[in-house]
């Protein structure tokens, strides 16, 4: 009885080391296969493709994106078609032939009686013509500063989207050192654990951390890969696969915000645009005043008339007008009418104008504002979470902060970084906007 009371003494702390490593051991096995198939998924391929890499930089992405995108190319035919309504704006009505004929005796048909056949064409009063002209002329204007506003528009997009790709590509990239960084916490406090020197609760903290950033980089990647197809899409492009050779830059506005106000003001698509419906709103009311005026009609024609023993033959002429009565309705409807819309029209291009100088000018203060915050990123912020993150591998590996202290500064750290390339894509982004006169921040409805 004693001797086996004895064994008891020896084996009860092998057994419950035992006890206690088992399910360890099993969640650190489940752990390993989890961890090789996230290593697999992470490092294959969203989307494998058997096209080859083009390599694209982003001069190159607007040059492309300007010859290929089909939503780009359908907008240039405006153009085309204003050049066709100036061709038809400098035509007439199309002639009138005419055939007409009596007979004097309708039972029969002996061909005596008269015969005219003849041609008539009208024409508009000269001032009315003209101001379909001017129109016209107006809207060949108008559809020129309206596809360069698109230009402006595509190619401030694509400029964009580029630089939200980069965006991703360096997430993904922080992700993965900060999956590699809470790996080597996993198996400093694996070992710690295993030595006594540290809590069981710090090995799970370490591995749920890790779990969860593997996670995320996954989410990282499918947003990659989401803004990757949006880019190709302007580009004209979906079957290509682009490794974007560029990088995120900082680029320090150099001009004073007087020069990007006039650029505007002088430059600027929109303002173009609504000057000339301006110009044709005007151009319709003056083609409605000048309705009032007649329009002639000019036809000339050979008569024949045959009595049954006699056929003459003889030219005859037509001379007519057509205007409105003096005070109609109807024509002081129409002047009514376009009144009222060149007056809609001058308000609404005001009001564009107003919106387009308050946004542009907004967009120059954001660039300002996040200039500012860039250059504390860069002289302070990046370089204090920096020498933190270093300081608190080197306390963790010899044990003076724990678990809990280590993970903050990996989350602080991974949210500096983060927030530092937000910060510079908006920028960007802003800088952008002032480089394409803004023609992305507002819509134009004339």
């Amino acid at each position: 009885m004693l001797l086996m009371h004895f064994h008891l003494k020896l084996r009860w702390p092998t057994l419950l080391l035992a006890v206690c490593l088992t399910p360890v051991t099993q969640a650190t096995e489940l752990q390993t296969r989890s961890e090789n198939m996230l290593n697999k998924s992470a490092s294959t391929p969203l989307m494998e493709s058997t096209h080859p890499v083009v390599a694209l930089a982003r001069n190159e992405a607007v040059k492309q994106a300007l010859a290929e995108n089909f939503d780009f190319l359908a907008l240039k035919r405006q153009v085309d078609v204003a050049y066709a309504q100036r061709e038809q704006a400098d035509g007439f009505e199309s002639p009138r032939i005419f055939w007409e004929f009596e007979e004097a005796n309708r039972s029969n048909a002996s061909g005596i009686g008269s015969q005219v056949v003849g041609i008539e064409q009208s024409f508009e009063w000269f001032g009315v013509r003209n101001a379909r002209k001017h129109v016209a002329d107006l809207g060949i204007e108008a559809s020129r500063a309206f596809v360069e506003r698109g230009r402006l528009r595509l190619t401030a997009r694509v400029l964009k989207t580029y630089d939200r790709v980069l965006l991703s590509e360096a997430k993904q990239r922080l992700m993965e050192r900060m999956v590699s960084l809470n790996s080597e916490a996993v198996d400093i406090s694996r070992t710690r654990f295993k030595a006594s020197e540290d809590q069981y609760v710090d090995l799970m903290r370490t591995r749920l951390r890790r779990n969860q950033l593997q996670n995320e980089l996954l989410e990282v990647q499918t947003s990659a890969a989401g803004t990757r197809r949006t880019l190709n899409r302007l580009l004209g492009q979906e079957n290509k696969s682009v490794q974007l050779t560029d990088e995120l830059s900082y680029e320090p506005i150099l001009q004073q915000d007087e020069f990007w106000l006039q650029r505007l003001d002088q430059e600027g698509p929109t303002f173009v645009l609504l000057e000339r419906r301006i110009g044709q709103a005007e151009g319709r009311l003056n083609m409605a005043r000048q309705g009032q005026f007649p329009e002639i009609t000019l036809g000339i024609g050979q008569q024949r008339l045959n009595d049954g023993i006699n056929r003459e033959d003889a030219w005859a002429g037509q001379l007519s007008f057509k205007f409105p009565l003096p005070g109609s309705d109807r024509q002081s409807g129409l002047e009514a009418e376009a009144l009222a819309q060149h007056y809609a029209v001058t308000d609404q291009a005001q009001a564009q104008r107003i919106e387009a100088r308050s946004l542009y000018s907004q967009s120059l203060k954001v660039a300002h504002t996040l200039d500012n915050q860039l250059q504390d990123y860069k002289s302070a912020i990046l370089l204090d979470a920096e020498d933190q993150l270093k300081a608190a591998r080197q306390a963790y590996r010899v044990g003076r902060i724990d678990a809990l202290n280590l993970l903050d500064v990996y989350t602080t750290y991974s949210e500096v970084q983060q927030n530092y390339l937000e910060t510079l894509v908006r920028y960007r982004a802003a800088v952008i906007d002032l480089q394409t006169l803004g023609e992305e921040l507002w819509e134009v409805e004339l």
